[in-house]
């Protein structure tokens, strides 16, 4: 008996519905497995098999609201490490000077030029030139370099309805060069640490926004850093306080040799700094006096758990911040708030007049002023005087325009309070010379380090993102390691495994209708169930039969076998 029944294909969306509620079933056995053995509080009886749908609810209910819990604590803890508050305390008070490079101390004469070397110039530099024109407009030029310095080019406005471009051949930052003090001319009487130097030997000549100076423990200079090279000690330290302890030296100002055009008050400027720095606001220090510089350092400096937070937002960048967009700096300096800030005057500089004086900033890749063009900077001055910080608008009245230079502290300064402390000596003293005694020492042995740190950091963050795990939810790193081991190990095997039991039984299922040789069945859903019930079982009762009467043929067949051989036995 046959019977054959074709099966209707059957609606797409009973199968998709079919598929959905296997999943669903995986996931419910998975979710099972998981709530057996996790370490998550809640879970396990959220989870378990025995679990009526009342406490399951009930714990479904407190494991929400602990986790909801949980996540809005912690978006306020990272409210709190995103906004970056700081605090500074003190990190030593007993830090010797000795550990610190003393300061570099750099000399200017307010008169830069020595006048007594005028001809020598123009012999120099204007050979075989017997123009008067040429010669006065000469003279009238080097005679504005006497009082230049950044923010004071008004001495350059004389050269107005002057024909300078006669002059655009002569590079007067050599002239300036040429006629500016020499160190035998400036300095005399060095002693540092109470041993006697030659002052040539221990000073060089650098540039800065001063002008050409004479600086001491540079490293900014050729000879400075030969001598790095010559002395590892250089530059020099030293660990006393108090006067005559540290650098003392005698500075000429011989006003016999000034420019005559120019009635100032004569002394020299005394800029003080710290290694690597290009300029920094001097001192006036007047003539004829005895001056005592006292020098009080103070550290201060980011811990480098603040290097995660953004240079605007702890108001400071790191020398290795290259990439930073708040990082400017001189070409082949390191960042520094005045090379910052030198560099943005640079700039400014170059925006006005398209051009740079190189007397007042290192060389770099801007081209340097011609004669013809000294008088853009008298017609910028004003502008280049003076500087504002952003933000200020807010709280100074700025009654002038000027530059606007953003620029943060570096995270490692290294401050030198100064106090300038001039005593005039008697006619009698000085005589007919002009001097400045000048005695640069520390104030005290010991300095005070600040030190700066986030209030909040990332390990404390970590270590509250733990607290709150286990406090709202009683769970750990380890508990986290078991969900992403659940999620990332056993989820895709227990589903490539269902596939491959599923791709078994169909190749098994494939392989047994092709060898049997009991008919296929199909029934259609039409059919009635009972039915295709008493087929199934009326094709088992005649199988049952056929096997029963292949069974008792069997047995007659072992039977006979057994009657004719007893029976021959007895024959015999």
């Amino acid at each position: 008996m046959t019977l054959v029944y074709f099966p209707p294909s059957r609606p797409q969306q009973s199968l998709a519905r079919r598929y959905a509620q296997q999943l669903g079933q995986s996931a419910w056995q998975l979710a099972l497995r998981f709530g057996k053995r996790t370490t998550i509080h809640g879970l396990d009886r959220l989870l378990g098999a025995r679990a009526s749908r009342c406490e399951r609810f009930v714990w479904l209910c407190t494991f929400v609201s602990a986790f909801l819990g949980a996540i809005y604590v912690c978006l306020i803890l990272s409210q709190r490490y995103n906004d970056g508050h700081f605090q500074t305390v003190v990190d030593s008070t007993r830090y010797p000077v000795y550990r610190i490079p003393f300061p570099v101390i750099t000399i200017c004469n307010r008169n830069r030029l020595n006048w007594d070397r005028l001809a020598q110039a123009k012999s120099r530099f204007l050979p075989n030139v017997t123009d008067d024109v040429q010669l006065n407009l000469f003279e009238r030029i080097v005679s504005s370099y006497d009082d230049v310095h950044f923010g004071h080019f008004q001495s350059f406005e004389r050269l107005r309805h002057q024909p300078t471009e006669l002059l655009n051949h002569v590079n007067f930052s050599l002239v300036v060069d040429f006629m500016s003090w020499s160190c035998d001319e400036l300095l005399s009487d060095c002693l540092w640490r109470h041993y006697g130097y030659n002052c040539c030997e221990i000073f060089s000549k650098r540039r800065s926004k001063n002008g050409l100076c004479w600086a001491f423990n540079s490293l900014e200079t050729i000879e400075g850093r030969r001598m790095q090279l010559l002395d590892p000690m250089w530059p020099w330290r030293t660990g006393s306080a108090g006067p005559m302890s540290a650098l003392s030296v005698r500075v000429l100002l011989q006003p016999d040799k000034h420019w005559p055009g120019r009635k100032n008050e004569k002394g020299i400027d005394v800029m003080v700094t710290e290694p690597f720095v290009w300029h920094k606001d001097p001192f006036y220090v007047p003539a004829n006096t005895e001056t005592l510089l006292e020098i009080e350092p103070i550290i201060y400096f980011y811990d480098n758990d603040t290097r995660g937070v953004s240079s605007a937002q702890r108001q400071c960048v790191f020398d290795d911040e290259h990439t930073s967009q708040d990082f400017k700096s001189l070409l082949g300096y390191v960042y520094m708030i005045e090379n910052c800030q030198s560099e943005c005057h640079q700039e400014y500089l170059v925006r006005f007049c398209n051009c740079t004086m190189d007397l007042l900033f290192p060389p770099g890749q801007y081209r340097s002023c011609r004669s013809q063009d000294l008088l853009c900077l008298a017609e910028h001055n004003d502008l280049l005087r003076y500087s504002h910080q952003p933000g200020e608008e807010g709280f100074v009245r700025n009654n002038f325009q000027g530059m606007f230079c953003k620029c943060y502290r570096n995270c490692y300064s290294l401050n030198y309070i100064s106090d300038v402390r001039p005593a005039f000596l008697p006619p009698g003293v000085y005589g007919n010379y002009s001097y400045v005694d000048l005695d640069v020492h520390y104030r005290f042995e010991t300095i005070m380090v600040y030190r700066t740190s986030l209030v909040f950091g990332w390990v404390d963050l970590m270590v509250s993102f733990g607290g709150i795990a286990g406090l709202f939810l009683g769970c750990s790193l380890i508990s986290g390691m078991e969900l992403a081991y659940f999620l990332c190990i056993e989820v895709p095997a227990y589903g490539i495994e269902g596939l491959r039991q599923r791709w078994r039984s169909h190749r098994k299922r494939a392989t047994g209708n092709s060898s049997t040789d009991t008919p296929t069945l199909n029934f259609r859903q039409t059919m009635p169930s009972q039915l295709m019930e008493q087929y199934i079982m009326q094709l088992k009762t005649e199988q049952s039969q056929r096997k029963t009467l292949k069974q008792k043929a069997a047995n007659l067949q072992n039977w006979q076998r057994l009657t004719f051989a007893h029976k021959h036995v007895i024959s015999k």
